[in-house]
């Protein structure tokens, strides 16, 4: 059996499928604009800095690594300074400490610089 349709029904049906086509495109339009703008350098940054501060490991080890780094450059400042023995020593172990724990760290700034390149960004 063949169905048979008016010109009002084709007509109706256009007029349906034209509007679907609209809000499809209006859709595709936001989508576009919205990741236009999460690559914007400063859209990058802001979604890095909230994925940091949403992890409190992450703050941790990141704030134990800057520590390291400054005790090893104030142990460079001793080691490299005017004095004697002892304060030579004494910068020597600081830097000795620090490259150890900047040593263990190094999974820690792996994980922060691939954020950077993470695919599943949030645009805030």
């Amino acid at each position: 059996m063949k169905n048979t349709f008016t010109v009002k029904d084709i007509k109706e049906r256009i007029a349906l499928l034209e509007e679907q086509t609209q809000i499809m495109e209006a859709t595709l339009r936001d989508k576009a604009q919205e990741t236009y703008n999460s690559f914007r350098p400063m859209n990058i940054l802001k979604n890095t800095v909230h994925s940091i501060s949403s992890s409190p490991q992450l703050k941790r080890d990141i704030f134990s690594t800057v520590v390291n780094l400054g005790m090893g450059y104030l142990g460079t400042r001793l080691l490299m300074g005017k004095g004697g023995l002892a304060k030579k020593a004494a910068g020597a172990a600081l830097q000795l400490g620090a490259g150890n724990g900047i040593s263990k760290k190094v999974t820690i700034w792996k994980k922060f610089i691939s954020g950077f390149f993470s695919k599943d960004k949030k645009a805030a």
